[in-house]
């Protein structure tokens, strides 16, 4: 029973997901197993029978409501009838009229139990159906199941009696009219089968309905119980042909499949029921709790775990840290403002950048942060100066290379070798 539940919630999760696509599946499926369920039964023309043709009207009906389902079968029905006789099409005509009035004025809804039915007599298991309706119907079911009855048991008219009358050289016009109708009006298999079918459905729908434990498999034993019991007492005083074993092998499969229909329908569980009783001015209130029986589906999560290989340098996947971020800003800001400082090789020619060979502009600010002397700070255009004077003092006074220096130009070198200013410029733009 545990299987059942669990399949009864994961068809529920299912349903609930796609439900807009599983029932036009549903739906085709049926129609064609009823169509082809025709086919078999009535094969008089055999264009009727082409697969193309048994395709495109269950593709039809699966996007239309059950009772044009309904309709197309009836009509194909009339239409393998023409195979036979004339006569007989138009009677089948006339008493499918009848029926779909019948059917429409009293049972509109209930067209499942009318296709199903014809359905189920050709898999000789008729019992299924009324007792599956008693459980999710009513008593109005009744009626369709009976139309369905009477269906089945005409088409198997036209193949026993019918079919035998059409292939004589002369036909009988009145013989075989009467024919017809007695096939129908006065057929004792036909009358046991409706009321079987009908007194089945009302015992389970009654049963059902009690407020005792374990009602509605009980009614499904009951059911099974009286469809056999009623149509061996049919069987024994009407002195009808009735085979035992098929007639015991399709009673208790259709108990059996009513039984799992119970489990996905109501699946109620007794053993925990409980009573309550309420009361107000005018009433008493004695209400029975049954839970429903259910399961958790187990929910298997399965997570991969793989070893992430380092990533090597230049991985242009966009994923760095923050601090590769900072370290790639800071590089990008040192190359911008890499400052070069060079030993001269003479006296007088001054630290130049070693790109354009200029002495680099200090700030007035910068100096006095690290304490240097207000004065040593020059702009391009004095060092430049003071580089052509020393350029031009060499040229003239070469003996003079290795003498003393500018006061000015000795603090400068004295500034840059006692400050390593690229380092403190690298600290000042980190900060930054």
């Amino acid at each position: 029973m545990t299987i059942f539940l669990e399949l009864k919630e994961k068809l529920k999760e299912i349903y609930a997901e796609y439900g807009t696509y599983i029932l036009p599946v549903l739906k085709f499926f049926l129609a064609l197993a009823v169509f082809q369920s025709i086919n078999h039964t009535l094969d008089y023309v055999p264009a009727l029978g082409n697969i193309f043709i048994v395709l495109i009207l269950s593709l039809i009906c699966a996007i239309i409501p059950l009772n044009g389902m309904v309709f197309f079968a009836m009509v194909l029905i009339l239409l393998q009838c023409t195979g036979v006789h004339i006569l007989a099409a138009a009677f089948g005509a006339v008493l499918f009229l009848a029926l779909w009035v019948l059917y429409l004025r009293f049972a509109p809804g209930e067209a499942l139990a009318l296709v199903l039915t014809p359905l189920a007599c050709a898999l000789h298991i008729p019992a299924a159906v009324p007792i599956a309706f008693g459980l999710v119907g009513g008593p109005v079911s009744a009626l369709s199941v009976s139309c369905g009855l009477v269906v089945y048991y005409f088409m198997r008219l036209i193949v026993e009696r019918i079919a035998v009358l059409a292939a004589g050289e002369e036909i009988d016009m009145l013989n075989f009219v009467r024919t017809l109708a007695e096939g129908v009006f006065q057929n004792e298999t036909l009358l046991v089968a409706l009321i079987c079918c009908a007194v089945t459905l009302l015992v389970v729908y009654l049963i059902r309905t009690l407020d005792a434990d374990y009602a509605w498999q009980i009614s499904v034993i009951a059911g099974g119980i009286a469809y056999l019991v009623i149509q061996l007492a049919g069987a024994l005083f009407l002195e009808l042909d009735v085979s035992v074993p098929t007639l015991l092998a399709g009673t208790v499969g259709s108990c059996l499949i009513c039984f799992v229909l119970q489990l996905f329908v109501f699946g109620g569980d007794y053993s925990r029921s409980k009573m309550f009783r309420f009361q107000d001015d005018e009433y008493y209130y004695y209400v029975k709790a049954i839970p429903k029986m259910a399961v958790s589906n187990p929910k298997r999560t399965i997570k991969t775990i793989s070893e992430e290989e380092p990533r090597e340098d230049g991985d242009s996947d966009g994923n760095e840290t923050a601090d590769e971020h900072e370290t790639y800003d800071t590089e990008e800001v040192l190359k911008e403002y890499t400052v070069g400082r060079e030993e001269p090789d003479v006296q007088g020619s001054g630290n130049m950048d070693l790109r354009t060979g200029e002495i680099p502009e200090i700030p007035e600010e910068l100096l006095a942060r690290y304490g240097a002397p207000a004065g040593s700070g020059q702009d391009g255009e004095t060092g430049n100066k003071a580089k052509d004077a020393g350029e031009a003092e060499q040229g003239q006074r070469p003996e003079q290379a290795s003498g003393e220096t500018d006061p000015e130009e000795q603090r400068k070198d004295e500034y840059f070798q006692s400050v390593d200013f690229e380092e403190k410029l690298t600290d000042t733009l980190k900060r930054l």
